[in-house]
């Protein structure tokens, strides 16, 4: 039997490791060894199946063909530290190497903590496996220590225009056979997956295009029930798959690599419908409390997201079509008033997300100070999703640009929006000035590449194309960018 197994994002001390099984009808039974050495690890999410009895066609549950995923856990390690670890299953070992992440960031000048960041990722579009080539292809000095992944890793609610059946047991299958090509094809997000540990946050399409409203192309979304059964299919599936254990869904998760702390905040999973909040009220207490941490432990903080802080609320008209943006909903002037007290004790925070479909580097500026407050790095997309009919007309434009001059290598992207004059004008009164450092048009991955210097943090942002012309595919570094202390 066949297995495949990916690192996950975890304390500096300790290896977590995802491990898949595919179109089986039992769960297999596995023994771990790290090193060579037999080992028992932690089991935060035991191998089972995807779906649950409940979520399975009729008949005998043994029978059924489906995925079995489990997350496990091999503590006492030491930090920046290359491991080997082996699953067996009826003695046929499946090997994973990979390393803990370092405890603090480096300040030798040849040395960085690499994080690569991608979301929005659609594998049709990528069939030659463009973004896992380039991904394993990277210099030993560029091999990410962590990766980020920043949303739409599937798009379940694709195609756009085909009337899934409004069945649970139908849409959880549907949903794990798009995660099984995504998590299993050598020419999808293998050696994306495979390249460091990671750390999933979900966005809408790993539930249906601006959930979780109603969208006017799924007919499941237009209806209390169809909604509820696609959530239940969907939250389902993402947990055998993408889910940070040993949190639960919707919960933010932490992770220190000092002096830098992360904030992942799951923004999708329980937005209120009626955008009172994109963060429940214990997530919000958990970036208060982390948000202490950061000011109290001297660290500089990096908040994670799926959608951008730096943007202005989506029209009713554009919200309720495509999708709403995080300034539509009541809490975020209370996330943007959490994050403004770490600018308060003189220290910036960035900013990470994707959703978008372009790329953008922003700073923006105290203008009490003078001084770099926030800064955000957008990478999005990977892949970029089709979209029927749109696509069809920019590719005749860029083909008739063609004719009459230089031809646009990236018809079907769209150039970044610009950003926010103020960020978060309302809630922080038009105190941070925004500029634009860089754009990016076109499929992409990003790394970011993290050195201490003496008053804090030297910031590199290299923008990978994902194209095959040479030209095009030239990586683009932008900065530095200094996350100064005030």
């Amino acid at each position: 039997m066949s297995i495949i197994l990916y690192p996950r994002a975890a304390p500096s001390d300790r290896l977590r490791v995802w491990v898949g099984a595919f179109k089986i009808t039992q769960a297999p039974g596995l023994s771990w060894f790290l090193n060579d050495q037999p080992v028992q690890p932690v089991a935060l999410r035991e191998i089972s199946s995807v779906r649950p009895d409940s979520m399975l066609p009729a008949g005998d549950p043994a029978s059924i063909q489906r995925a079995f995923t489990g997350v496990y856990e091999f503590t006492g390690l030491q930090p920046d530290t290359s491991y080997r670890v082996t699953a067996k299953v009826g003695g046929e070992p499946t090997t994973l190497e990979t390393r803990t992440l370092p405890d603090a960031i480096p300040t030798q000048l040849d040395r960085t903590f690499n994080v690569l960041c991608v979301s929005c990722f659609h594998q049709a579009e990528d069939r030659g496996g463009l973004a896992s080539s380039i991904v394993s292809q990277l210099k030993a000095t560029s091999k990410p220590h962590l990766t980020l992944l920043g949303g739409d890793q599937v798009y379940l609610d694709l195609p756009t225009l085909k009337d899934f059946p409004d069945d649970l047991a139908w849409l959880a299958n549907k949903f794990e056979r798009d995660y099984t090509v995504n998590w299993s094809e050598p020419l999808a997000y293998a050696n994306v997956l495979g390249a460091a540990p990671s750390m999933s946050l979900p966005d809408d399409h790993e539930y249906w295009n601006n959930y979780p409203h109603p969208s006017p192309f799924i007919a499941n979304s237009l209806s209390t029930d169809g909604q509820r059964r696609w959530r239940e299919a969907a939250q389902t599936v993402y947990k055998g798959f993408q889910l940070a254990y040993p949190q639960s869904l919707g919960e933010p998760v932490t992770l220190d690599v000092k002096p830098l702390t992360f904030f992942f905040a799951d923004t999708r999973s329980h937005k209120h419908i009626d955008r009172n909040f994109t963060m429940t009220e214990t997530a919000g207490k958990r970036l208060d409390e982390w948000v202490t941490h950061v000011i109290d432990q001297k660290l500089f903080g990096v908040f994670v997201s799926g959608q951008s802080l730096f943007s202005n609320p989506a029209s009713s008209f554009t919200g309720s079509v495509g999708d709403y943006e995080l300034p539509n909903y009541k809490d975020y002037g209370r996330i943007m008033r959490s994050l403004e007290r770490i600018v308060n004790d003189g220290r910036p925070v960035l900013c990470l997300t994707g959703d978008v479909h372009w790329g953008r580097v922003v700073t923006s500026k105290d203008i009490r100070t003078g001084r770099t407050a926030f800064a955000e790095v957008i990478s999005s997309p990977t892949s970029l999703v089709s979209t029927i009919g749109a696509d069809q007309f920019k590719k005749f434009k860029g083909a008739l640009g063609g004719l009459f001059g230089k031809k646009e290598p990236w018809p079907r992207h769209s150039d970044p929006d610009p950003s926010p004059v103020f960020l978060a004008s309302d809630a922080l009164q038009g105190r941070f000035q925004c500029s634009t450092v860089h754009g990016q048009r076109g499929n992409h991955v990003v790394m970011l590449s993290f050195r201490q210097h003496g008053g804090g943090i030297e910031l590199r942002v290299k923008y990978w194309p994902l194209n095959t012309d040479p030209i095009i595919g030239r990586p683009l570094e932008v900065g530095p960018i200094d996350l100064t202390l005030a």
